[in-house]
């Protein structure tokens, strides 16, 4: 398997801790997203901590998410835990940091797909839409 890797990076004109705030919460991301996002299973010492679940999407497509790793205001790690369809080894990492104007997200996804054709097609849609909620999301906070 060929693996695909998604980058986007984002700035914000407010500080990383608030667009943490907003990006560690599974509640929160369908505003974000514009698709259907629901914690279904509360993390280790917070509801959205390390072993929180999120399902995200509609009904009986939806993708399972957990959280793998968080650092309060710098990172967030998780992987498709459940429902992937043809994404498989999927691995996803938000890193956030301050700078001279705000903050960024850098967001990085690596993951194989299953028929291997389907890696570019499902790249770019990922990218999109990644891409679009992140955009969304720097204007609704400035």
């Amino acid at each position: 398997m060929t693996q695909q890797v998604v980058t986007i990076s984002q700035n914000f004109k407010t500080s990383s801790e608030a667009v943490f705030a907003v990006l560690s919460d599974h509640n929160r991301l369908s505003e974000v997203f514009g698709v259907p996002v629901k914690r279904i299973k509360d993390g280790e010492g917070s509801p959205n901590g390390v072993g929180s679940v999120r399902r995200m999407g509609p009904g009986p497509i939806a993708t399972q998410e957990t959280v793998t790793a968080i650092e309060a205001g710098k990172s967030i790690d998780y992987v498709i835990s459940r429902f992937g369809g043809p994404i498989v080894n999927h691995q996803g990492r938000l890193t956030f940091s301050d700078n001279a104007n705000g903050s960024t997200v850098a967001w990085v996804i690596k993951f194989d797909t299953v028929p291997r054709l389907l890696g570019k097609p499902v790249n770019a849609v990922l990218s999109l839409a990644i891409g679009r909620g992140l955009k969304s999301l720097a204007k609704k906070l400035s």
